[in-house]
């Protein structure tokens, strides 16, 4: 698994729970510089799995992005 496919699955646990967190305590929970959070977080945007707030400082889980967190492992 790769690096940033691992930390965007670990984005997602943490904001699983549905509300606002900024991108400062997501980069500080998955140990990452904010620059590198910040791409990831835009691709998880880009694909509907989270949303930013109109600042675009913080971010929440969408329905899509839940769903996926529920699909089996393989």
């Amino acid at each position: 698994m790769t690096t940033a496919f691992r930390i965007s699955g670990e984005i997602l646990e943490y904001i699983k729970t549905g509300g606002w967190i900024t991108v400062r305590d997501i980069s500080k929970q998955v140990g990452i510089a904010p620059e590198k959070s910040i791409k990831i977080l835009d691709f998880l945007s880009e694909f509907e799995f989270i949303e930013f707030d109109p600042d675009n400082t913080r971010i929440r889980i969408t329905d899509l992005g839940e769903g996926f967190l529920e699909l089996p492992e393989i």
